[in-house]
C-alpha cells in the first residue's frame, strides 16, 4: 500500500498558499495549508496528525518565528524545508533546523523539486 506523504505548508500569502497546495496535490501529496505556524500547530494536535515535512515560507513574515518554534518542538524529526528572503536573517537555530532553505527568487516549481527531495513519493 502507499503511503502519502503528509506535508504542512505554512504560507501567509494565500495566493501562493494555493499554487504550491494544488501543485503538490496533483503530485500525489497530502497537504494541510495554513496562514501561520499557530494555525498548523492547533490542527496537528486537533487531529493528531505527524507531518513528513512542513514547509514555512518566512520571506514576507518574520513576526511567527516564536510560533514556528513551539510548532517544530512538538516535532523535532520532522524535515523543514524554510522559503526565506536573502534580505531577513534567519535565527541560526532555524538555520541549523532547517533541511534546506529555498532563498528567493525561487518558482513553485524549485519549492515541488525540493518537497520531493525531502519527502518522496515512494511505497511505504
Amino acid at each position: 500500500m502507499t503511503a502519502l506523504p503528509f506535508i504542512v505548508l505554512i504560507e501567509p500569502d494565500w495566493p501562493a498558499r494555493s499554487y504550491f497546495r494544488a501543485e503538490l496535490e496533483e503530485l500525489g501529496y497530502a497537504v494541510s495549508a495554513h496562514e501561520r505556524a499557530a494555525d498548523a500547530a492547533h490542527f496537528l494536535a486537533g487531529w493528531g496528525l505527524r507531518p513528513d515535512l512542513i514547509v514555512v515560507d518566512l520571506a514576507s513574515d518574520g513576526e511567527q518565528l516564536a510560533e514556528l518554534q513551539r510548532l517544530l518542538e512538538d516535532f523535532p524529526d520532522t524535515r523543514l524545508l524554510v522559503l526565506a528572503s536573502p534580505l531577513r536573517a534567519l535565527p541560526e537555530w532555524l538555520r541549523q533546523r532547517a533541511n534546506r532553505i529555498l532563498s528567493r527568487p525561487f518558482a513553485v516549481s524549485d519549492v515541488v523539486r525540493v518537497v520531493s527531495e525531502l519527502a518522496p513519493l515512494i511505497d511505504r
